[in-house]
């Protein structure tokens, strides 16, 4: 988040109406509004492509709260289509060098809004807060202004994206199209994820996020007084700068990770209030999840232009949202593109690029041009504005290209690799002999491990770093991990010809334990000659909800359960030379919080035991993984 004090220079700008009154949907009532207030004059500043610039405008919501808007005209006279941002942060734009430059230099106006209860908009702070009701009164505000062609799009990413979904469903007529990365906050179920907006993942606590909640979304946010007019909030919005930093130190949080109960961690390491034990105490199930996020029965209604990075726990539920959106919408009204990249990291990337450490090649992409070819099509009627040519984009790791296709293919609906688990019952290891084979194993065998929860294997990469400064997203060579004997690792023979591996990857194990409930783990990765193990996805299964998210069923000892971790996502070419392994254990700390091998609620407790916790292969147990395959175009 950057923090940036705005620079006023003395000029006057047009009257300005505020507060205006505004639409709401059907299902609610909105009050009548009071008189708009005179704009005051106000200060403005030429930009490369602006105008004028209406900074700290008071945008009335339908229960009367007063939202801190501005607004950036572009340099050509008349009505706009307008470019929507709605962010939590205290600017989501920065006034040059980013793509609303690009934005008003093709004709478009461009407002950014704070959502309730942030950087002195009014109202009570929620993440995600009102992002139906308060983005439709804004849709309706924007239509309604002298400067408006009357049509919106809402743009950005992250929390400016992943509040842009619930609106998306709800038909306003003036929104007519979106642009939303890295969007899965927004979304509380989407296929087989039901992750609550990216907290969960099989029933377990993404523990990651504490780093966010607590250095960014403090519930007690600074005000103004109650009671002041538009004009008066607008003079002191002039005056006054927040800034939101966190004291609390990658090294404070190294130190408190381990610490029981988890809900206690905010008190543990002094930091501010915040919405995390709420949700923590509401589980993996709360119906309270829809309220501002969209569910398997909710789709946008508008063409949409998507992005998600698979280093990034946004992919899974936001691509899978993207493929119900696509199926159900008109044919080139909807596209994605994926990255082998990080969180938002769309436009950082450079020509000889990593991730994590492994090289990544040259993922730069145009992506103003991409987004203004959709706007331009969609917003201006411009027919010869080309739109994607397939709907779906991927950067391809290992051979490092960009590759596109009709959909996102699923494993066992598409060209499906299969290896199975085999060994002799001791793949605990690198050195063991777990094995992965192309063939069912004729053979049956059992590999046994120890689940200490005082001792959970230390994630290295993968998808949400925090909780420590030995926390980073993106790939990392894994052989310190799979030296230790709770993590089973079968690897396949080394591989004759590429293996291209895009979609969906299903993950099919027969496991049992002696504990009431634990957890197990999947981590897939690819192999280089040379031994270095990139890892390429993971996924988690708290056994207490293998059943479903809603109800916990705890296991009995002694007996084998099928369990299927939620899929993993990956677009990745397994080179020839190279060899597919996987990696089972019970434990991916802190990425996820840990399993303390009992009964009890465990963000709640104390209580801790070691857990035996066994994976079953052969014929009568064919724990596999499916690897979807696609061709590559030459």
């Amino acid at each position: 988040m950057q923090n940036i004090r705005l620079r006023w220079l003395m000029a006057a700008c047009s009257a300005f109406a505020l507060g205006a009154c505004v639409a709401a949907p059907e299902a609610a009532v909105a009050p009548e509004a009071p008189e708009p207030a005179a704009a005051p004059a106000m200060a403005t500043e030429l930009l490369p492509a602006a105008k004028v610039r209406m900074e700290h405008l008071q945008v009335a919501m339908r229960d009367g709260a007063r939202l801190d808007t501005d607004v950036y005209l572009p340099e050509a006279e008349g009505k706009f289509p307008t470019v929507l941002i709605r962010t939590p942060y205290e600017r989501e734009l920065s006034l040059k060098g980013n793509q609303y430059d690009a934005f008003l230099d093709a004709g478009y106006a461009v407002v950014q809004q704070h959502e309730r209860g942030r950087f002195l908009s009014e109202g009570e702070m929620h993440m995600l807060g009102n992002a139906d009701e308060d983005g439709w009164d804004t849709l309706s505000w924007i239509a309604a202004q002298d400067w408006s062609d009357g049509s919106v799009a809402t743009s950005g990413c992250s929390s400016s994206a992943e509040n842009q979904l619930k609106l998306s469903t709800l038909g306003h007529p003036a929104l007519k199209a979106m642009i939303a990365y890295s969007s899965g906050v927004g979304i509380a179920e989407a296929g087989p994820f039901r992750e609550q907006g990216n907290f969960w993942r099989g029933g377990v606590w993404q523990m990651g996020w504490a780093n966010y909640f607590f250095g960014e979304m403090q519930v007690n946010q600074p005000q103004l007084p109650a009671g002041l007019s538009d004009e008066e909030r607008q003079r002191l919005m002039r005056d006054f700068s927040i800034k939101q930093d966190s004291a609390i130190t990658q090294e404070d949080y190294l130190k408190a990770r381990m610490h029981l109960p988890v809900i206690e961690l905010g008190e543990v390491l002094g930091a501010p209030q915040t919405e995390l034990e709420d949700y923590l105490r509401r589980g993996p199930s709360d119906p309270a999840w829809d309220d501002d996020r969209i569910t398997n029965g909710e789709t946008p209604k508008v063409p949409g232009l998507y992005a998600e990075a698979l280093y990034d726990i946004s992919a899974r539920s936001g691509t899978a949202r993207f493929e119900q959106t696509r199926a159900a919408s008109a044919p080139g009204t909807q596209a994605l593109m994926l990255i082998n990249g990080q969180h938002c990291s769309y436009r950082r990337q450079n020509e000889d690029g990593t991730i994590g450490e492994r090289p990544i090649g040259d993922m730069r992409f145009d992506y103003d041009a991409r987004e203004l070819s959709f706007l331009n099509h969609w917003m201006k009627g411009d027919a010869e504005a080309p739109l994607p040519a397939q709907p779906v984009t991927v950067y391809m790791a290992g051979v490092n290209r960009w590759v596109s296709f009709d959909a996102v293919p699923k494993a066992g609906t598409s060209e499906t690799k299969t290896f199975y688990l085999s060994g002799g019952g001791a793949a605990n290891t690198l050195e063991g002999d777990g094995a992965l084979l192309t063939d069912a194993p004729d053979a049956a065998a059992t590999d046994t491990f120890e689940y200490d929860p005082a001792d959970p294997v230390i994630s290295h990469g993968g998808e949400i770093s925090g909780m420590g400064p030995d926390q980073e997203d993106g790939a990392y060579d894994q052989r310190e991990i799979e030296a230790r004997e709770d993590v089973l690792v079968y690897t396949s023979d080394v591989l004759e010809e590429d293996l291209p591996v895009f979609g969906s990857i299903n993950t099919e194990l027969f496991v049992s334990s002696d504990a009431p409930d634990t957890d197990f783990t999947v981590k897939l990765v690819d192999v280089a000659p040379d031994g270095t193990a990139w890892n390429i996805a993971d996924t988690i299964l708290r056994m207490r909800y293998r059943d479903g998210m809603d109800h916990a069923v705890f296991m009995t000892e002694g007996e084998t359960y099928a369990i299927t971790p939620p899929p993993m996502l990956a677009g990745n070419v397994f080179l020839k030379g190279h060899r597919v392994r996987i990696e089972v254990s019970s434990s991916n700390f802190p990425s996820y919080a840990r399993s303390l091998n009992t009964a009890g609620d465990q963000y709640t407790t104390t209580e801790t035991a070691v857990a035996t916790n066994a994976v079953h292969h052969g014929p009568m147990a064919l724990s596999r993984i499916e690897l979807p395959v696609v061709a590559l175009p030459e």
